[in-house]
């Protein structure tokens, strides 16, 4: 679920879970600037993501380019032919958020998400996992779920450990795990527990190595180039998850959510 037009991303994505660490770094940094091909230098590039020159050269070769002016001319001769791509500087935070969600649009617009949405419309139940930096994300997400549709946890929950829940789960639950950042350190565990599972994965570029061991894989490209992260693009992405599961439901997700609204009102629970 993770189909780009753009060549360098397609190759990136491909090759990733074979990188190394430095080689990653230069991934995330190119798969969310793909155009800093077209302005910086190979020397530039290599300052960006505190690796060394020969490591930018063997990471594209790796990518099958003979060279980067290869790749260069790959990207230029995408951009005549009427594929827009940046060629100047983005700056500032939120021009950073914007270009990663162009991007975010771009991997769905190229992805078939029926299969994901028609599996969260209709599993008899949902599991959503989320730690650390995560955690707020999968509370969010399963309180907009709850707003379409019934049956769904939260795991672990607070203070417990996962071994329990995972060992609860049913052939025909529907997992989602988000790993944004700095996962926990059992976290390649959890997802090898899950193989075989109906499993959606939200992840950052790094996570893209789990690829293979998932159902369905998004990637919501973090910024590099702040000293904090900003969560834009993984909230716009639960947010386009959750609407379309509500679309799809119809009368079932207005009803739920018309119950919830009336629960409100009795528990004067909200303002």
């Amino acid at each position: 679920m993770t189909n780009n037009c753009n060549p360098l991303i397609e190759r990136i994505t491909h090759h990733y879970a074979e990188l190394t660490e430095g080689s990653r770094r230069l991934a995330d940094y190119l798969q969310l600037n793909p155009e800093k091909i077209l302005i910086l230098s190979t020397n530039e590039i290599a300052e960006a993501c505190s690796v060394s020159k020969t490591s930018v050269s063997r990471f594209i070769r790796k990518l099958g380019y003979e060279d980067y002016a290869a790749l260069r001319n790959e990207l230029l001769e995408l951009r005549d032919s009427g594929e827009p791509i940046q060629t100047g500087v983005v700056t500032g935070d939120f021009q950073q958020d914007i270009a990663a969600l162009q991007q975010l649009q771009e991997q769905l617009s190229n992805a078939n998400l029926d299969p994901l949405i028609i599996a969260m419309a209709n599993a008899p139940r949902i599991k959503i996992i989320g730690y650390r930096n995560s955690y707020p994300l999968a509370i969010h997400f399963r309180q907009q779920l709850m707003q379409c549709r019934g049956a769904v946890e939260l795991l672990p929950l607070p203070g417990q450990t996962i071994g329990e829940d995972l060992a609860a789960i049913e052939p025909d639950d529907f997992v989602i795990v988000i790993g944004i950042r700095r996962r926990v350190s059992h976290f390649p565990q959890i997802i090898e527990q899950l193989k075989g599972q109906q499993c959606l994965l939200i992840t950052d570029q790094s996570g893209q190595k789990y690829a293979q061991h998932v159902t369905h894989l998004l990637v919501s490209h973090m910024n590099n180039q702040t000293p904090l992260d900003s969560y834009a693009v993984p909230m716009s992405l639960i947010a386009h998850l959750v609407n379309s599961t509500y679309r799809l439901l119809k009368e079932k997700a207005t009803q739920n959510s018309s119950k919830i609204s009336r629960n409100y009102t009795k528990l004067n629970e909200l303002e």
